[in-house]
């Protein structure tokens, strides 16, 4: 069971926002009618990417309009995973609940993630179903990622989940603790570990604009949830150079066996060397890359530079427990 009263808990939201002008409103106003529904004291931290948009003045109308909302200005982009880390790290709730400003994930779930925690799960989790509005391509891509996660990862991340989750605030406190840079909330809730449920779901498509998330971008996420919460990567580089070693001697074997049946014409060196030299040249590449992964990882989080900076933090007068 959770160490924290749920008596009358506080309930808080975490949403990491960029450039959501058009959906901000939405989330508030849709948050309001969830938690008045359950009776629930709660709170709504918005870690704010700076934003090319009004996204930041529609934020500052809904604090002057008395809705519970803490804001996180950072000092400039820091990106998703850093936004999430910051905004658990800056909110005061009995249980949070991590959620998407585009309302893909719909806040309407929050009552039986609720439920789930009152019966003493401190981790539940929102899986989905079916999920609307996004390619064939990226859902190709999404499903071979979690293929990879099943199949080489150290900790168990459930299959066509988010960060959509409700975390108590023990989970939340120990996932602070853990600072790293490439913070995967998927993994490090996982690796955490505590009772954990599941809660099904249909993902809606984004209610208004298009996703903050390049491709570049998703494809970081997904190397953050591999590399780190995976030895399976440089273990496989071992595999990979045994059996290129393998390959390259039977190739050898064979060629030399060619040039002694068929005899060694004019082509003979160039039909050994050529292909030989081009798959070194891509196991070698390759190898190069992934053990880099690892490198530039170790070398980001001894450089001990800040996670985020924060620009400034404004507050409601309605939040009932506050930073100050």
């Amino acid at each position: 069971m959770s160490t924290t009263s749920k008596n009358n808990p506080l309930i808080s939201v975490v949403a990491p926002i960029f450039n959501e002008e058009n959906n901000v409103i939405s989330l508030v106003h849709r948050l309001d009618g969830v938690f008045n529904k359950l009776n629930l004291n709660w709170e709504l931290v918005l870690a704010l990417d700076p934003c090319t948009d009004r996204t930041e003045e529609k934020i500052l109308e809904l604090i002057d309009a008395n809705y519970p909302i803490r804001m996180v200005k950072f000092s400039r982009r820091f990106g998703k995973p850093v936004s999430l880390l910051a905004g658990l790290r800056h909110c005061l709730g009995d249980a949070t609940i991590v959620i998407d400003a585009d309302l893909q994930d719909p806040p309407e779930l929050i009552g039986s993630m609720i439920e789930k925690w009152n019966e003493g799960n401190l981790v539940v989790i929102a899986q989905r179903t079916s999920r609307k509005g996004e390619s064939f391509l990226y859902l190709k891509f999404a499903e071979l990622f979690y293929w990879i996660l099943e199949k080489f990862s150290d900790v168990r991340v459930p299959r066509d989940t988010g960060d959509f989750r409700l975390l108590d605030k023990r989970v939340v406190e120990e996932i602070c603790l853990i600072n790293e840079r490439h913070g995967f909330l998927r993994g490090l809730t996982a690796l955490v570990g505590f009772r954990t449920a599941i809660v099904t779901f249909e993902r809606d498509a984004r209610l208004a604009g298009q996703t903050q998330i390049s491709l570049m971008g998703a494809i970081g996420i997904a190397l953050d949830g591999i590399f780190p919460f995976s030895r399976a990567p440089i273990r496989l580089i071992m595999a990979l150079g045994l059996v290129a070693l393998g390959v390259g001697v039977m190739a050898a074997v064979l060629w030399i066996i060619y040039g002694l049946v068929k005899g060694c014409g004019s082509n003979w060196l160039l039909l050994g060397i050529f292909p030989f030299a081009l798959t070194s040249f891509g196991v070698i590449i390759s190898c190069i890359g992934v053990v880099g992964e690892y490198v530039l990882r170790c070398y980001e989080e001894t450089r001990s530079r800040h996670l985020y900076i924060v620009d400034r933090i404004v507050e409601s007068s309605k939040l009932s427990r506050k930073l100050s």
